[in-house]
């Protein structure tokens, strides 16, 4: 029997069967993401079907149905009284459909609807198979668990959901509002959560109504914490880190068009929530489908034998979504009577679907003088094209708030394991989102704030320069390494040397933040010492390594320039454009505002990706935009485990780095050079906080070498 390694958990949510956002291209490219991550079992999180679409069916359903009946019961007691009048011994009478017997009556038909429904989403749902780990030989269905929501599936999406389980035996349904999932091999638990409420407010921000359905949880259960909460229905993507709040938690997109926007909705797609086999820090992808959502209509194109003026409808109408006879005859210059003579031709056309070509048809709107496609068609039968790449990779490890001098930075967690995190992930992009230094200001010196010997700005900036470079060059050092083994020595040259020198040495890019900002205020430009150190120690440490290897090139101090850049925008290997940021501002209660406004601030630049900080607190945000299409916003923690000014504040902090992995491809239909396809998020932060370095101990130190009472 093969051993599963590691676990991968795919999460779905909000099909919304029965409404118009209802497409099943969403459903099915969300499983085909799936079945190609090769997850363990995947989780629908709430939205089963569209509660008051599918209410307001059954209702119009169960109305005909029993109206039939009344009228055939009707007319059988018409016949039989007409038989009566000739007949000695009457017939009885059909019971009519009143009281009692009309209350089960309409059960039963309500019943038949509902298994109508769990029929066709029976169909819907893709069904994933895997290799049996006990028979490799044979393939076993991947379990898929539905977890309804009361707020937007409600009663009768539950009984729906529990007539499927019936009909497909991989389809578990587990407890209404949310279900605690134990992850077999990487001993984690997940606890999956849905509205239960009906009314959530409107607001701005994706974390709000988030973090209420797990605080109400929270105050409501008696049971421990799991590892990591997993909430459903929002349409948003959003990864929490455990340190600012004592839970961590991340939220998963829609797999729907969104139509009607209760709270915040924004994301469609699908996420994969990944524990690594080595037991290491857990990995959140969010797959965005909202760009094949938004160009639906691109993949409709004319029928076989369409005239050149039907073929320039079919387009106005995929440019408008619906077209008027007064519109066509506007825009396509001809008179009325030829624009219906051509739409009474298309209307005729019959309807067929390959891969990304799809005629569904034009139905016309007496109400609204309108044709539209055929939304139906939209809806079950519309094919995407979707694309398997060739994709763009951006690989980003980002810290922020090292507060080199500080006697709270926890530096051997940054010279130890931000290089093992760099080489494990693969980045080639290291990025300081600012407050690089401690700085002197609020007089920290005389506070205690600051390590003995570095109540210095420029000793402050060398400190983080060999800092920074010490972390640069161990990640060169097995970069290189690697290369230089596998290269032919005989080929050498000077340009082979520059190459792998090239691709093991990290992009370092910076920023100032406010801290870097304080001496700027006495006519010093902050963090040139910082710059100038780190170039030398980089030039000096390369040079002596290429020694050893009996190697040389130059020069190597402008190679390590060009590597060493401060600048806000910057121009990523994908054609991505990221902005970094450091605003002065305090942290707020909702998590997510100012990843969100840093957001807004890079999208006016035309920035899809951005990684700020100075909040002491990590977050990842995904979201979609007109122009740009998918963005993130990643919002970096700090090197510290805290300060007297935070912990006088009752602030807690999220310690550690931050992760990005972004595939992105250009897209012809879009104006954008690329747009993302997958964002791929984590933080790694130290497993427990240190102590703030004991300035007494070290004074003491000094001290008992003299032969003097320590100080108490």
């Amino acid at each position: 029997m093969e051993i599963q390694k590691g676990a991968k958990i795919g999460f779905a949510s909000r099909i919304d069967f029965g409404s118009k956002g209802f497409r099943q291209s969403v459903v099915n490219a969300n499983f085909e993401l799936f079945r190609k991550e090769g997850t363990h079992f995947n989780v629908l999180a709430g939205g089963l079907i569209a509660e008051k679409a599918v209410l307001r069916k059954m209702k119009a359903y169960v109305k005909d149905v029993l109206e039939t009946e009344r009228d055939k019961i009707r007319d059988r007691n018409e016949r039989i009284k007409r038989l009566n009048k000739k007949r000695k011994k009457p017939l009885a009478l059909a019971p009519l459909l009143t009281g009692e017997y009309l209350v089960v009556r309409k059960s039963v038909v309500e019943e038949d609807f509902l298994r109508t429904v769990a029929e066709q989403l029976a169909k819907v749902i893709p069904v994933l198979t895997e290799p049996d780990p006990e028979n490799p030989t044979k393939e076993r269905a991947v379990d898929l668990f539905i977890t309804t929501s009361p707020a937007f599936d409600g009663e009768i999406g539950e009984r729906i959901a529990q007539i499927l389980s019936e009909i497909r035996k991989d389809i578990r349904v587990w407890n209404v509002g949310g279900d605690r999932f134990p992850v077999r091999y990487v001993n984690k638990l997940l606890w999956v959560l849905t509205p239960t409420k009906a009314v959530w407010m409107r607001g701005d921000y994706y974390s709000t109504s988030v973090e209420r359905v797990i605080k109400d949880k929270i105050k409501q259960t008696s049971q421990d914490s799991p590892d990591i909460y997993v909430v459903g229905c929002f349409a948003v993507s959003i990864l929490k880190p455990k340190g600012e709040l004592k839970y961590q938690y991340c939220a998963v997109p829609a797999s729907c068009r969104l139509e009607e926007t209760r709270v915040n909705e924004n994301q469609i797609g699908a996420s994969v929530l990944e524990f690594p086999a080595d037991g290491s820090q857990h990995l959140f992808r969010t797959y965005s489908l909202k760009d094949l959502v938004s160009k639906e209509l691109s993949f409709i194109v004319p029928p076989k034998g369409a005239s050149s003026v039907q073929k320039k409808i079919i387009e106005i109408m995929k440019a408008k979504g619906w077209a008027t006879r007064g519109i066509l005859v506007s825009e396509l210059r001809v008179s009325s009577q030829e624009v219906d003579k051509a739409m009474e031709s298309l209307m005729k056309k019959l309807t067929f679907r390959r891969n990304g070509e799809n005629w569904p048809g034009v139905v016309y709107r007496e109400k609204s003088k309108k044709y539209y496609f055929d939304l139906d068609y939209v809806q079950r039968s519309l094919k995407y094209a979707t694309s398997s790449g060739p994709f763009n990779e951006d690989r980003i490890v980002s810290f922020a708030c090292m507060h080199a001098g500080s006697k709270e930075t926890d530096y051997a967690f940054f010279m130890n394991e931000v290089p093992k995190i760099i080489l494990k992930q693969d980045s080639h992009i290291l990025v300081d989102a600012g407050d690089t230094k401690e700085g002197l200001k609020h007089d920290l010196d005389k506070k205690g704030e600051i390590l003995p010997g570095l109540a210095n700005n420029t000793r402050q900036e060398k400190y983080a320069a060999n800092m920074v470079g010490g972390v640069i060059f161990k990640v060169f050092k097995e970069r290189f390494t690697a290369l230089f083994r596998d290269c032919d020595k005989d080929k050498l040259n000077a340009d082979k040397v520059y190459e792998m020198v090239n691709r093991s040495l990290l992009t370092f890019i910076y920023i100032l933040g406010n801290h870097d900002l304080w001496e700027s205020g006495d006519g010093h430009e902050p963090l040139v010492v910082f710059r100038g150190a780190l170039v030398r120690f980089l030039t000096d440490h390369l040079h002596e390594h290429l020694t050893d290897q009996k190697l040389s090139y130059q020069p190597l101090t402008k190679l390590v320039e060009s590597k060493v850049l401060c600048q806000e925008t910057f121009d990523l290997p994908s054609g991505l454009k990221m902005s970094i940021q450091h605003p002065h501002m305090s942290r707020a209660k909702t998590t997510s505002i100012r990843p969100q406004e840093m957001m807004d601030y890079g999208k006016r630049q035309g920035c899809q990706v951005v990684i700020g900080a100075n909040f002491h607190v990590g977050e990842s945000v995904d979201e979609w935009d007109q122009d740009l299409g998918q963005c993130h916003s990643q919002e970096i923690g700090t090197m510290k485990h805290g300060s007297n000014f935070e912990r006088h504040k009752m602030k807690m902090v999220d310690q550690g780095v931050g992760f990005l992995r972004i595939l992105s491809r250009r897209d012809d239909y879009f104006k954008s050079s690329s747009r993302i396809f997958m964002t791929e998020k984590t933080f790694y932060g130290a497993n427990q906080p240190i102590q703030p370095v004991d300035d007494l101990a070290i004074v003491n130190s000094y001290i008992k070498q003299w032969g003097i009472e320590p100080i108490k």
